[in-house]
């Protein structure tokens, strides 16, 4: 995977036999894996390089044979010989599989003295050279090795450092290590795992690798190391046994106590960071570990770049949730952006035909399904799709709770600019440190507020982070058009009421409401006056039972708020589009709030809407009080009252504008 992550990023087509990979990689392999791999009888190769030729097997060479290989197709073969006898024993059986030579490369002749002695992978890299934007500060990777953050002094260290206005800290750790971190008073720490981002992805994205421990951390670290120098970027060396130096490797013998970093950091590398990089791009030691001879004997040419500039683009990708809330808040900040600003959209299915109405272009990506295999299977295509749909200079607007893999990969591996549209009032619990693990990757944290002020948790601060007004759509309706439509759904649906309430409880993903809505069904259905309309998205799911009462009928629409300006009276989740729409439209309501793990504190938010006497709260248990309050609303004063006291509370600005302008600025120019 390291190899071809190599090649594909020289330009070259490359992909891996999907038969060669084993049962269980790992789920951050997966994702690294996944562009690569191809199925046998798709491949037609150009030319073929096996790894690890010192330890051929039956199993590879039979897989060799049944490729079937023409004699114009080059087979380059890469491998570390304790003697020429195995040096000859290797293009043997090459020669056999193959019935013909193939080219082998002895990696010991390449690298007298390589990092890790038996490394299946070459450990090589393309000679190149670093491109850092002027004025930022270097982003300073430290791998913790077999460093210990339960050791007093290791992670007040790397805070320390965290904070350093020299430089930007990074941490690669194992697991284990990023769960001690996380559980301490350092969880705001940037940490990577070992495994979270292909070697090649990790030195792009780093100009100084400080290295710790007893040796190097695996042939993984070992690649970024060389594929950082390779670029003229700098390797500190400061594990134990000079792990990196002793190799002749263009590296900086560093300090083995960490506590000694961030000063030799700060007063010998980053104020000479140019003349080292310098010295590192200039060392003969790169030649040992330059790509272009395994492309050399493998027939590769890097193909010419396409000069062609494409216009950058912003592409917002919201979750799907349980509605879609996420899709709704983010097309009303695009519609904000400059009109000249490119902007599209990738988005599941439920929300495809509102992004499309609303005038933006879609992707469409695949929805979670039990029926996949594997539980991340649907994130892995979204991360095929968004690779394959942007580009280093497009920008990634996210809008949710949890940052998928998907994300957080495209993000970093691209090199995009990115947002996190991040809406708060998370529930209670470890989901919120779940939710900021991630949060290094954005360059711009977008919080739109809620409309109390106690409701507006902080759960970050920063230059990045930017609170905006609530993210609201606002729609008008005359008196006239308010008629019209009530008269409308007369004609509809053949009944003449006087009393329209309208239902929205969701779509039952998030919380099951059938019960609440049968209630509700059925105290209607002694009103001969009343029409009950249960509005749903489109593709939710609904009870069958509810079709069967009178004066009851489900409605699936993308354009709620209508019909809750023509109704009398509004039941509705407390999500928050909805409670938004219903304060900022003056909307009589009872809320039930959801209740589900994965959803914000709905009842929270209910809670602050009816402390103000701008609406009644029912919890989803409480159905004697959801009766009394439904008879309250129908027969007494309490709707009027509702209105009067909306009518005059003042609420904070809607913050789309602001919301648009931050995206849309070019902070990273600045």
């Amino acid at each position: 995977m390291v190899v071809a992550a190599q090649l594909a990023g020289r330009g070259h087509e490359v992909c891996i036999d999907a038969a060669s990979l084993p049962d269980d990689i790992g789920r951050s392999r997966t994702y690294e894996a996944a562009p690569f791999l191809m199925d046998r009888e798709d491949i037609a190769p150009k030319g073929v390089i096996v790894l690890g030729a010192d330890e051929l097997g039956d199993p590879l060479l039979e897989m060799l044979w049944g490729y079937g290989l023409g004699p114009d197709v080059p087979v380059v073969a890469t491998g570390r010989f304790d003697d020429h006898q195995g040096y000859l024993g290797a293009k043997a059986k090459l020669a056999f599989a193959l019935g013909r030579e193939a080219a082998v490369i002895d990696l010991g002749e390449m690298q007298r003295q390589p990092m890790i002695a038996k490394a299946a992978n070459p450990l090589l890299a393309a000679i190149s050279s670093r491109a850092r934007p002027a004025g930022t500060p270097p982003i300073v990777t430290v791998l913790l090795g077999s460093l210990d953050p339960d050791d007093p002094d290791v992670l007040p260290c790397l805070s320390m450092m965290n904070h350093s206005r020299d430089f930007q800290l990074r941490v690669v750790a194992s697991g284990k290590q990023k769960a001690q971190i996380k559980a301490s008073a350092h969880r705001d720490l940037p940490v990577l795992l070992l495994t979270d981002l292909s070697p090649v992805t990790i030195a792009r994205m780093t100009d100084v690798f400080a290295v710790y421990g007893q040796g190097m951390a695996g042939e993984r670290m070992a690649s970024v190391a060389v594929n950082l120098m390779a670029s003229g970027g700098i390797v500190i060396d400061c594990t134990d046994d000079r792990a990196i130096v002793e190799t002749g490797a263009p590296a900086l013998r560093g300090p083995e106590a960490l506590s000694a970093l961030d000063g030799y950091l700060s007063d010998t590398v980053i104020k000479r960071l140019v003349q080292i990089e310098d010295q590192v791009a200039r060392s003969p030691w790169l030649q040992s570990v330059d790509i272009a001879r395994l492309e050399a004997a493998a027939g590769l040419t890097p193909p010419e770049r396409d000069p062609a500039a494409v216009p950058p683009k912003t592409m917002f990708v919201p979750t799907n949730g349980v509605g879609l809330g996420h899709a709704q808040r983010c097309t009303l900040i695009a519609a904000a952006l400059p009109q000249a600003t490119p902007t599209t959209f990738a988005a599941f299915p439920s929300c495809v035909p509102m992004i499309l109405r609303r005038g933006f272009d879609c992707l469409p990506l695949v929805p979670r399904s039990d029926r996949h295999l594997q539980a991340n299977a649907n994130d892995i295509l979204t991360y095929r799709r968004l690779t394959q749909a942007l580009g280093p200079a497009d920008r990634l607007v996210f809008d949710g709770g949890y940052v998928f893999d998907s994300i957080f990969r495209t993000i970093l591996e691209k090199g995009l600019s990115s947002v996190w549209i991040r809406r708060g009032l998370w529930p209670s619990g470890p989901s919120a440190r779940i939710a900021l693990d991630r949060e290094h990757v954005f360059d711009r944290i977008v919080v739109p507020s809620e409309p109390f002020a106690e409701l507006n948790d902080h759960y970050s601060f920063g230059p990045r982070v930017h609170m905006v007004g609530p993210i609201v759509r606002r729609t008008e309706q005359s008196p006239e058009e308010r008629s019209a439509l009530r008269d409308a759904l007369r004609d509809r649906f053949g009944h003449r009421f006087e009393t329209l309430v309208v239902s929205m409880l969701g779509g039952g993903v998030a919380s099951d409401r059938a019960a609440q809505l049968q209630m509700i069904s059925a105290l209607l259905a002694e009103r001969p006056n009343c029409l009950h309309l249960v509005v749903v998205w489109p593709n939710s799911i609904v009870a069958p039972a509810l079709h069967g009462w009178p004066n009851t009928h489900v409605v699936q629409t993308l354009e709620a708020t209508a019909l809750c300006l023509a109704a009398d009276l509004v039941v509705s989740a407390a999500g928050y589009n909805s409670v938004n729409e219903i304060l900022y439209h003056r909307i009589p309501a009872i809320l039930i709030p959801q209740s589900a793990p994965y959803l914000d504190d709905q009842t929270r938010r209910a809670r602050a809407v009816e402390e103000r006497g701008l609406c009644v709260t029912i919890e989803e248990t409480e159905f004697l009080l959801l009766e009394r309050a439904m008879r309250d609303c129908l027969d007494g004063t309490t709707v009027e009252r509702f209105r009067g006291a909306l009518s005059e509370f003042e609420l904070p600005e809607p913050g789309i504008e602001a919301a648009a302008r931050l995206i849309a600025e070019d902070w990273r120019d600045a």
